[in-house]
């Protein structure tokens, strides 16, 4: 669908149009997108709204949770997302969503734009969110039991000028398409190695404009069993570009465009071993 045309009208009037727009149009990707339009106008208000600082582009980072669960003792001890990590819950969402971040090519990245907080993650405020987008938002991101979305939007999201429902409805609608592409084949492979070429080929099958975007990302957990210190697919990143219009997530960017130099971001030979959820 093509963006509307905000030429003509207040600034302020153009940035509420613009984030229903985004947000109905999230709605859709994740077959919500009925009441959108309603709910944005009445959860969004223009009045004292700042513009976002510049940035190029935005990266989708999305977690393995057992390499994420496994890099520190404290983590499955103290998360609930880590607590209640299942074999079923792995399957159902393999790729769990970390963040959308507004990047630049300079990697000077922009943070806290509304003011830096020190505050535990469940002391920042709460944020107000239709309930369609709360539910998406739950299944995308396990972390929201552990408020993740609250240091998430903190951090990130205050940055990319959308508001909180569409930033989210965004977020949530990217992370379930790149589920949809290759969660299947990283969850077949729970407790082994899939070869990266593998999960390309698989991009490039059901979503071409993908395959391209994409960088994995391995790293060895922090972890005190001997036998789990080992190279691990820890993040999936992906790279859109930023809508000029609407300031949302555009079309997938190519990593090298990003600034990345290859999608192979330590992971041995190619190679990727994905942690289990049950050891």
């Amino acid at each position: 669908m093509e963006s509307p045309n905000f030429t003509g009208i207040s600034r302020a009037r153009s940035a509420l149009l613009r984030d229903v727009f985004i947000a109905r149009n999230a709605g859709r990707a994740i077959g919500k997108g009925g009441q959108w339009l309603a709910l944005g106008l009445l959860l969004w208000s223009v009045s004292g709204r700042a513009d976002p600082p510049r940035f190029d582009f935005y990266l989708l980072a999305l977690s393995v949770a057992p390499a994420f669960c496994e890099d520190a003792p404290q983590r499955r001890r103290g998360f609930a997302q880590c607590k209640g990590l299942s074999e079923r819950g792995f399957k159902r969402m393999p790729l769990t969503l970390h963040g959308l971040w507004p990047n630049r090519r300079d990697r000077r990245h922009p943070a806290y734009c509304a003011g830096k907080s020190a505050r535990a993650f469940c002391a920042l405020p709460a944020l107000a969110l239709p309930t369609d987008t709360q539910a998406a938002l739950r299944h995308a991101m396990p972390g929201t039991a552990d408020c993740l979305e609250r240091h998430q939007w903190a951090k990130h999201g205050s940055c990319s000028g959308l508001a909180p429902a569409a930033y989210f409805a965004a977020s949530a609608a990217l992370s379930a398409r790149v589920n949809r592409a290759i969660g299947d084949e990283v969850a077949r492979h729970m407790g082994r190695e899939v070869d990266l070429a593998v999960l390309r080929e698989r991009l490039r099958e059901y979503d071409r404009s993908l395959a391209h975007a994409v960088v994995f990302e391995c790293r060895t957990p922090r972890t005190p069993d001997p036998a789990k210190r080992r190279p691990m697919l820890r993040e999936v990143r992906i790279y859109f570009t930023r809508d000029p219009v609407t300031g949302a997530p555009g079309q997938p960017l190519p990593y090298v465009r990003a600034g990345a130099k290859h999608y192979n971001s330590g992971c041995p030979r190619g190679r990727a071993y994905v942690d289990s959820p049950l050891d």
